[in-house]
């Protein structure tokens, strides 16, 4: 499964009350990806998951938010100017 797959399964799963499975899926698919406009999909995706969580259920989805920002602001430090092939 590729990051963009794994994002949209991880979608389905939010929308479908799994919200275990959906943080499961954007933690795997932000350790895989480098490319910034994906992290930024995965954040979206993650903050949507945070606002619908209990209060116990926040920390899941604020380490998938920190790993998307900590990954991006990599990347802008590192300023190559190289794309990424991660999908």
């Amino acid at each position: 499964m590729t990051v963009l797959q794994t994002i949209e399964e991880a979608k389905k799963e939010l929308a479908s009350g799994h919200n275990k499975e959906a943080a499961r899926l954007l933690t795997d698919a932000a350790f895989q990806t480098r490319d910034p406009s994906v992290e930024a999909t995965i954040r979206e995706v993650a903050l949507e998951g945070r606002s619908s969580a209990g209060w116990l259920g926040k920390g899941r989805w604020d380490e998938i938010i920190r790993i998307a920002e900590a990954r991006a602001s990599q990347e802008e430090g590192q300023g190559n100017g190289k794309g990424s092939l991660d999908g």
